[in-house]
């Protein structure tokens, strides 16, 4: 009405909203409260339990971090027992050096455009020299040896689907040498440091999630140990920096970065607290240009890495305090990042993805230009995870964003986003098929049933506004005008995975879901 007389009530509101900030910034427990929350909302498990609370009911397997890589590389009581008689062994006597240089081209080719970390050129001289015949380089365990196994070990990951008895023993002679080298002074940090890279980032694709978080908070330990984190020309009364002076000071800066982005986001996704360096002064590292990956199509031009999301993703502690607007912010620099290699796609969706759900957590409704860039960045990731299945590079974020896809989509609960759930499942169903194990088994099925639940409360909705209708039957409807009822549908089915039964007893036990036919018509 053009006043700018605000009613009592308008005011009274303002007053509880002002009261309410200020408690939430003096109260302990106020704060307690919003920790959890950020908490929450950077695991993409709790993001899931709330979405569907009804799905922790007896029969349902705890809801753990589904998709949190394609399963386990050694899954059976056979692969255990192989895996316990295994001794650790000196690289050379596990592999020839043909075999050394053909799996370390395989790292270079699928894993050191998204981590690039280790230098080419060095990694080959190396080979020369530790294959060298008769000499004393030869014989027993050299200093290079963690960093030699680590890479074979991708090479195998990324060639085979399944592991072999050569992948176990390079496991297992790095994880021997890197343990032993926690129990004193390293004598060769870079490479010590450099195999502990490895060893976190080979946990993050095939160990559990409790696994992979302590080995990178070792990483950081160590990190630290051995001064990575501090420039030499840094002045510092404490002489740690000199460990490191020989180093290639790009090398000791990608090393540094890579061990903080596996251990920020290996804590974020279980909700635990990140190990952060007190009085680091590293350089972020500079820009690499990354050529092309065989099997894709990568600009080569492209100067933009994984490095550049660093920054944001430390923003999203739990611990800094983030409102609307910033988080926004973020979101849309996140946004006009244009990847165009698979792997640096689905690193820059996750983190989005982990934005979206902070924005949420703060009851903010992302609307307009922002969400449907948000849902153009998710068909691109799962566009990414198709081309990432076909050529055999099972990056972690193949199993996590198509199953994060599927809960944020359900969370929007909008005609673009439900029109998405296709691509989504069909994604889901091409990892679950090429990596055929346990946890993709479960995230399959668990994001089936979310898909049914919220179908059922739709239908639950519709029924609703068909008794609202009834109570008018003398209104009319004029005969040109559609009424079409909109439902998800799919092409799977959980009779494409056995194990799936622990479905049917959900269903049993929540009362509005009985009698539903699970399966798709």
């Amino acid at each position: 009405m053009g006043s700018s007389l605000l009613s009592p009530a308008t005011v009274q509101n303002d007053l509880a909203a002002k009261r309410q900030q200020q408690e939430q910034q003096t109260n302990p427990a106020a704060l307690a409260g919003l920790l959890l929350k950020a908490l929450e909302a950077n695991s993409g498990a709790a993001f899931a339990r709330r979405l569907n609370p009804k799905n922790d009911v007896a029969g349902a397997p705890k809801l753990h971090l589904f998709g949190w890589n394609v399963g386990a590389r050694y899954p059976t009581p056979e692969w255990a027992q192989a895996l316990a008689s295994v001794k650790s062994r000196p690289v050379v006597e596990i592999i020839n050096q043909d075999e050394m240089r053909s799996l370390a081209n395989i790292f270079f080719e699928r894993v050191d455009p998204c981590y690039p970390f280790i230098d080419r050129e060095t990694l080959l001289r190396q080979i020369s020299r530790r294959w060298l015949p008769a000499s004393s380089e030869s014989l027993g365990f050299g200093p290079y040896d963690t960093v030699l196994c680590g890479v074979a070990a991708f090479g195998c990951l990324f060639s085979r689907r399944r592991a072999t008895p050569m992948e176990l023993q390079l496991i297992e002679s790095a994880r021997s040498i890197l343990e032993q080298s926690l129990q004193s002074e390293p004598l060769s940090p870079v490479e010590t440091v450099t195999g502990w890279v490895l060893r976190v980032a080979y946990l993050r694709m095939t160990a559990t999630a409790h696994a992979a978080w302590m080995a990178s908070c070792s990483l950081m330990h160590l990190i630290e140990a051995t001064g990575m984190h501090i420039e030499p020309s840094s002045n510092t009364a404490l002489d740690i920096a000199s460990t490191t002076e020989s180093c290639n000071p790009e090398t000791r800066r990608r090393l540094f970065a890579m061990a903080r982005h596996l251990n920020v986001w290996i804590s974020f996704e279980l909700g635990r607290s990140r190990v952060v360096l007190q009085g680091a002064t590293s350089l972020p590292p500079s820009p690499r240009q990354l050529g092309s990956t065989p099997g894709f199509t990568a600009d080569p031009a492209t100067t933009t890495d994984i490095f550049n999301l660093l920054p944001v993703s430390e923003s999203l502690d739990p611990n800094e305090a983030q409102d609307v607007s910033n988080l926004e912010i973020a979101l849309t620099d996140v946004l006009d990042i244009i990847y165009t290699q698979p792997h640096l796609i689905l690193v820059q969706c996750n983190l989005m993805l982990c934005i979206y759900r902070r924005l949420r957590a703060l009851n903010s409704i992302i609307t307009g230009d922002l969400l449907d860039r948000v849902l153009a960045l998710s068909g691109k990731g799962l566009k990414a995870v198709s081309e990432l299945v076909a050529v055999n590079s099972p990056w972690h974020q193949i199993a996590n964003v198509p199953f994060q896809v599927v809960c944020t989509l359900l969370a929007i609960d909008n005609r673009a986003s439900l029109a998405m759930l296709r691509d989504s499942m069909h994604a889901l169903h091409e990892v679950a098929s090429a990596y055929d194990t346990e946890v993709m088994r479960e995230a399959y099925t668990t994001a089936y049933l979310m898909i049914v639940m919220h179908q059922r409360r739709k239908e639950e909705d519709i029924q609703m506004l068909r008794d609202v209708l009834q109570l008018n039957p003398s209104v009319s409807v004029p005969t040109d005008t559609p009424i079409r009822e909109s439902a998800v549908q799919s092409d799977h089915t959980l009779m494409d995975y056995p194990g799936f039964s622990w479905l049917s007893d959900i269903l049993v036990d929540i009362p509005s879901l009985r009698d539903f036919d699970m399966e798709p018509v």
